[in-house]
């Protein structure tokens, strides 16, 4: 089978725009990636509904839509490029808009809103994508076939990251990617989401973190409960299956008292969980990170007893490749 070429190489927005003014618009569009592009990892789910943002974050959250089909995505890790996360996006976008998508939302970083916006993405984990929370790219487009497709970029120390959405009903073209074959002398590796949904794994891969709502502590303690709790050990299993996985133990509060107090407590709590994972299961120190936040990531609303309630958690999160 041949491959569909490249529409354009990677340019400048401006150029981008002049050689695209005269492409038709195609069946599918074909992504010409930079050529440092390395894939880092790709996943296909198969047909149901998802649901991607279309509004930035407010204190009411984020509106979104549903596209029904069967989802792929796919991250690319840019080694040693110097291309910021609008100058990696722009040409994508122009690409897809050529290729007959409408741009839905498009937005960057704290305009997004930042931490609240990020994890409502579901991304690939780290460090397959990583994200930096004060610099990223946000683009939704939808096609009227039904097609949806979704970029995110981001840059680390060292390298750039681009993260690649699709869902296709039944019927509608592929989105196909076109890059440049990795040297011999690199890896690639590709993996297929066989966790149940809903288990530790399966959120892991889909959003980067996941809550350990089993976890219980007495009221205003940052001492842990005997459990035993089944997410710690579903978490400890996650870490063996994953080696090069690290994370980041994130403790909450609900907004009851001063800021300084439950940033304490939920940096105790976290460390907490911390201790218990490395005691009780095994778990290298090395691989894990303990942090609070207190009440500055809500989950719910803090006007009812059931919202604090929910909001006085400790997370897991992937953390950023080393």
């Amino acid at each position: 089978m041949t491959r569909p070429r490249p529409l354009i190489a990677l340019l400048g927005t401006a150029a981008c725009a002049i050689a695209l003014a005269s492409v038709s618009p195609a069946p599918l569009a074909a992504f010409d990636l930079p050529s440092a592009a390395q894939l880092t990892m790709e996943r296909s789910t198969a047909e149901r509904s998802f649901s991607f943002p279309v509004t930035t974050y407010s204190d009411e959250g984020v509106t979104t839509i549903d596209v029904l089909g069967t989802r792929n995505r796919r991250a690319y890790r840019l080694t040693g490029t110097s291309l910021t996360p609008y100058q990696m996006i722009a040409p994508l976008a122009a690409q897809l808009a050529a290729a007959g998508y409408t741009s839905r939302l498009a937005c960057a970083d704290v305009v997004c809103g930042g931490f609240d916006f990020r994890y409502r993405l579901a991304l690939l984990p780290e460090p397959a994508m990583h994200v930096d929370l004060g610099n990223f790219q946000y683009l939704l487009a939808t096609h009227e076939d039904g097609r949806a497709a979704s970029i995110v970029t981001s840059r680390g120390r060292t390298a750039g990251f681009i993260h690649l959405t699709e869902v296709s009903p039944k019927g509608a073209p592929r989105l196909i990617v076109d890059t440049v074959a990795p040297s011999p002398t690199e890896t690639t590796t590709t993996k297929v989401i066989t966790a149940p949904a809903g288990s530790i794994p399966a959120e892991l891969s889909q959003t980067g973190h996941v809550s350990l709502d089993d976890l219980s502590f007495a009221p205003g303690s940052s001492t842990l409960g005997d459990g035993p709790f089944a997410s710690l050990a579903e978490l400890a299993k996650y870490l063996r299956d994953e080696p090069q996985a690290r994370m980041v133990l994130v403790g909450h509060t609900d907004n009851v008292g001063a800021l300084d107090a439950n940033q304490a407590l939920s940096t105790a709590r976290a460390r907490a969980v911390r201790t218990r994972l490395i005691d009780a299961h095994g778990v290298a120190s090395d691989r894990l990170d303990a942090m609070g936040v207190g009440y500055l990531a809500p989950r719910a609303s803090n006007a009812t007893p059931e919202g604090r309630e929910a909001n006085r958690r400790v997370e897991a999160v992937l953390a950023a490749p080393e």
